[in-house]
C-alpha cells in the first residue's frame, strides 16, 4: 500500500483489529448503571450526538505501525455525519494524496501518479488496504469524539470504577465487551473487546476546549494491533455547511481510475 493513502487513511478511520491485552480477572465487580452519575453521562453523549453533524479542521496525526514505520503527516479533514470522510495530506510543495468517501465510494487520489483508485466505502475495503475494519460510520463518531451511538442508549450498562476512570460497559450479543470510560464527566476513552478479553480497538480521549458551545476533545490516540495513532486538531469548526460534492472526486480527462474489488480493472478516463 502506497505510504500516501495509508497515512490520510489510517488518520481517516484510525481502528484495527485485534490487540492482545487481557481483561484482568480481578477487576472490580460491575453493578447496573443506574446511579444518577450514570444516567448523566449517558445523557450528555446523546445530547452531544444530536448537536454534532459536522466537523472541519486542520490536523497533525503521528502515525507508527508494528513493522517499524512511522510518520508525521499534516492533513485538512472534513467529516459528515453518518459516513461522509475526506482526508487531504499536505506538503510545503501541495496536496500529496486525497482521500475521499461518501458512505458508498471510497476514491484515493495519487497526484503524483495522476490516478484515482475506487472501491466500496466499507470495512472490508478499509480493512484491505490499511488495516481499518471499521465502517466509515463508525470511525466518523470516533473522529468526532462521540461513542457509538447504540451503546449510549444501551439499557444493559453496568458501571465501575478502574483505570482512574468511570467505566460503563456493555456485552454485545457475540459475547464482545464494548466499554466507555469517563473523566471529570468527560468522555475519555472508547474501547472494544473480544469475548476472550483481547482488545479491537481502544481510543482515548483528551485536550478538551470549547468549541462554540460544545466541549471537544483536541486530541486523540488509539492503539491497535498493527498500529498506534495520535492526531491533534487545530482550531476544529463544528457543523459548518459542507456540500455533498466535498466527498466526492472528479478525475481530470487524464486521470486513470483503477477499480478495487471482485471486478478490479483499469482504464483511463476518456475526455
Amino acid at each position: 500500500m502506497h505510504l500516501r493513502a495509508a497515512s490520510a487513511l489510517a488518520l481517516a478511520l484510525m481502528i484495527s483489529p485485534a490487540g492482545c491485552s487481557l481483561i484482568s480477572p480481578h477487576l472490580p465487580a460491575a453493578r447496573p448503571a443506574e446511579s444518577p452519575a450514570a444516567i448523566n453521562l449517558t445523557a450528555a453523549l446523546a445530547a452531544r450526538d444530536a448537536a454534532i453533524h459536522a466537523m472541519r479542521s486542520g490536523a497533525i496525526m503521528d502515525f507508527s505501525s508494528a513493522d517499524g514505520r512511522h510518520f508525521r503527516t499534516h492533513e485538512q479533514i472534513a467529516l459528515m455525519r453518518p459516513a461522509n470522510i475526506r482526508v487531504e495530506a499536505l506538503s510545503p510543495f501541495g496536496t500529496t494524496m486525497l482521500l475521499a468517501a461518501d458512505g458508498e465510494r471510497l476514491q484515493i487520489f495519487d497526484p503524483a501518479k495522476n490516478t484515482i483508485t475506487i472501491g466500496s466505502a466499507s470495512a472490508a475495503t478499509l480493512d484491505r488496504y490499511v488495516n481499518i475494519p471499521l465502517e466509515p460510520a463508525s470511525a466518523v463518531d470516533l473522529l468526532m469524539g462521540l461513542a457509538p451511538a447504540d451503546l449510549t442508549a444501551a439499557k444493559n450498562l453496568s458501571e465501575s470504577n478502574r483505570e482512574g476512570m468511570t467505566v460503563l460497559s456493555s456485552n454485545g450479543p457475540g459475547g464482545e465487551i464494548r466499554e466507555m470510560g469517563f473523566v471529570d464527566g468527560q468522555l475519555a476513552m472508547v474501547r472494544e473487546r473480544d469475548s476472550g478479553g483481547a482488545t479491537i480497538y481502544e481510543v482515548r480521549y483528551r485536550d478538551y476546549r470549547m468549541v462554540g458551545a460544545i466541549d471537544f476533545p483536541h486530541t486523540l490516540e488509539a492503539d491497535f494491533a498493527s498500529s498506534k495513532l495520535k492526531v491533534r486538531y487545530d482550531s476544529p469548526e463544528l457543523n459548518p455547511a459542507l456540500p455533498a460534492t466535498l466527498f466526492v472526486l472528479t478525475p481530470g480527462r487524464t486521470t486513470r481510475e483503477v477499480t478495487i474489488g471482485a471486478a478490479a480493472h483499469l482504464h483511463e478516463i476518456e475526455g
